[in-house]
C-alpha cells in the first residue's frame, strides 16, 4: 500500500520510465509500530548505484510525501529476513527530517564544472563528516549558492546527526545570541555553542561589525578544531581581504579549505529556471526562461523573480503574457540595478544641509556638519555596502569605532523620530536616483 502511494506521489515529478528503472525494483517495509521504513534493494550492486545516484532525491520525495520523524533503513534482499530486526544487515540508515529546508539538497544546487569543485567538496565533507580539511570556507559574491550549500551540508549531516547538535546560522544570528545573553559574561553563551557538533555560520564578512564578536569566535573556533568538529563558513568578500578579521583567526582560516564560488553561466542559471518552474508549475515558455536566464546573473535575482511570477499565478488566477512577463522582469531588473554611488550620496547630503562635499569629509565639529557626516557614512555603508575600515578611509581616515558609532546613532535616530526617518529615505531615493 505505501508503496503504490508513494508511486503515485512521484508520478507527479518522474517520468514512467525511470518509475520502472529505479522505483519498482524497490520493496518498501514500514516496521510495525515505528516511524522506521526499511528500503529493501534487489541486489548489492543495485544498492551502490542508488546509493550514488538516486538516494538524495529519493529521501527527499519521501520526506514530502510522509512528513517529518521517519527513519529509512537500507538493506539488499539478500540476508536474513525482517521478522527480526536485530538480524537483519543494514547499509545505513537515514533520518530524512530535512530541518534545514527540503529546497536545500545537493541535487538542487545548479552548476557545470567551474563550480564543480565546491560543490563535491561540501558534498564529501558532508557525507562523510570528515574533519581533515577543517575549516572549509565558501567564498563568493552574493547570489552564487554560498548559503545554499551550507544548508545543503547542514540537512546532510541531520541524517545521521540530531539537528540540535548542528549550529547553522548567520554572523547575526551568532551576534543576537552574545547580545541576549549575559552582560559582559561571554562564558555561558560560549559554553551552550560548545555543545555542537557541527558549527556552520553564513556571512563571515560582516565580523567587522563587532569587535567582541570576533574575539569569541576564534575562542570558538579553537575549541571546534582541537575537538575536531567540523566547521564551515561562508564570506562574500576574500578572507585575505577582509581587514576586520583579526590576523589570528585569518591564519587559522586560511590554514583550512578554501573555494571560490563563481556567479553562474547562462545554462547553469537556464537549469535553475526550468527546474524551478517544473517544481513550482510556472507556465513560462521556453523564450521566456532564456530572457530571464540572460538578463539575470545570480540565483537570488532569479529566485525573486520567479517567486513573483508564481504569486501572480495563483493569486490572480491568469496566464502570464508576454506584456506581464516583461512588466514583471523590467521591475525586477529596476530593483536589482544598483545607482548609488559614493559621490552621489556625499552630493545629496552634502545639498540636504547646505554644505560643501570637503566640509563632510573633513574635520569640523559643528553639531549640523557631525549629523551630516553620520548621515553620509550611514548611507554609504547601506547602500553601498562598504566595509568599516573602508568608510573610514574615505572620510578622511576616521577610526573604525568612529564609523561604527556613527553608523549605530543614525540607525537608532530612526527608531526614536519619524522626522529622521522620513529625511534617510529621501536621501535613499535621491541617492539612487542620482
Amino acid at each position: 500500500m505505501l508503496k503504490q502511494q508513494l508511486r503515485r506521489h512521484l508520478a507527479q515529478i518522474t517520468s514512467e520510465t525511470d518509475l520502472i528503472r529505479w522505483f519498482d525494483p524497490l520493496d518498501l517495509h514500514p516496521l510495525p509500530d515505528t516511524p522506521e521504513i526499511v528500503v529493501e534493494f534487489p541486489h548489492a550492486y543495485f544498492a551502490q548505484w542508488f546509493e550514488s545516484e538516486i538516494k538524495d532525491s529519493f529521501e527527499k520525495q519521501i520526506s514530502l510525501f510522509l512528513g517529518p520523524g521517519y527513519v529509512l533503513r537500507y538493506r539488499s534482499r539478500s540476508g536474513p529476513s525482517f521478522s527480526d530486526r536485530n538480524e537483519a544487515p543494514e547499509i545505513t540508515a537515514s533520518n530524512i527530517d530535512f530541518p534545514f529546508g527540503h529546497e536545500y539538497t545537493f541535487e538542487q544546487f545548479f552548476t557545470n564544472q567551474k563550480n564543480l569543485f565546491p560543490l563535491v567538496t561540501a558534498r564529501e565533507m558532508a557525507k562523510n563528516r570528515e574533519a581533515k580539511f577543517n575549516p572549509l570556507v565558501i567564498q563568493g559574491e552574493p547570489g552564487t549558492g554560498k548559503t545554499h550549500l551550507l544548508r545543503c551540508m547542514a540537512n546532510e549531516i541531520s541524517k545521521q546527526l540530531d539537528k540540535n547538535f548542528i549550529f547553522l546560522g548567520s554572523l547575526d544570528d551568532l551576534a543576537g545570541l552574545y547580545e541576549n545573553g549575559p552582560r559582559d559574561n561571554p562564558l555561558p553563551v560560549r559554553g551552550s555553542l560548545a555543545a555542537y557538533h557541527c558549527f556552520f555560520l553564513d556571512d563571515l564578512h560582516r565580523l567587522e561589525d563587532s569587535p567582541l564578536l570576533a574575539r569569541e569566535l576564534l575562542s570558538l573556533f579553537n575549541f571546534f578544531q582541537d575537538s575536531r568538529r567540523l566547521m564551515a563558513f561562508t564570506s562574500a568578500t576574500p578572507v585575505s581581504a577582509c581587514e576586520s578579521i583579526p590576523p589570528a583567526l585569518k591564519t587559522r582560516l586560511e590554514g583550512g579549505l578554501m573555494v571560490q564560488l563563481s556567479k553562474p553561466d547562462l545554462d547553469v542559471r537556464l537549469k535553475f529556471i526550468q527546474d524551478h518552474c517544473q517544481r513550482k508549475k510556472i507556465p513560462l515558455s521556453k523564450s521566456q526562461m532564456l530572457t530571464l536566464a540572460q538578463r539575470h546573473y545570480d540565483f537570488r535575482g532569479l529566485h525573486g523573480l520567479l517567486n513573483k511570477f508564481q504569486a501572480f499565478r495563483e493569486l490572480l488566477k491568469r496566464d502570464i503574457s508576454e506584456a506581464i512577463f516583461e512588466n514583471i522582469l523590467g521591475r525586477g531588473l529596476e530593483e536589482q540595478t544598483p545607482k548609488a554611488t559614493t559621490q552621489g550620496i556625499l552630493e545629496q547630503v552634502a545639498r540636504r544641509f547646505n554644505l560643501e562635499v570637503k566640509v563632510i569629509l573633513g574635520n569640523k565639529r559643528l553639531k549640523e556638519v557631525v549629523l551630516a557626516r553620520q548621515l553620509a557614512m550611514y548611507l554609504c555603508r547601506e547602500e553601498l555596502g562598504l566595509s568599516y575600515p573602508a568608510l573610514g578611509k574615505l572620510f578622511g581616515g576616521k577610526d573604525h569605532s568612529t564609523v561604527l558609532h556613527s553608523v549605530k546613532k543614525i540607525k537608532k535616530a530612526q527608531l526614536d523620530s519619524i522626522d529622521m526617518k522620513n529625511m534617510v529615505l529621501l536621501l535613499r531615493k535621491s541617492c539612487r536616483q542620482g
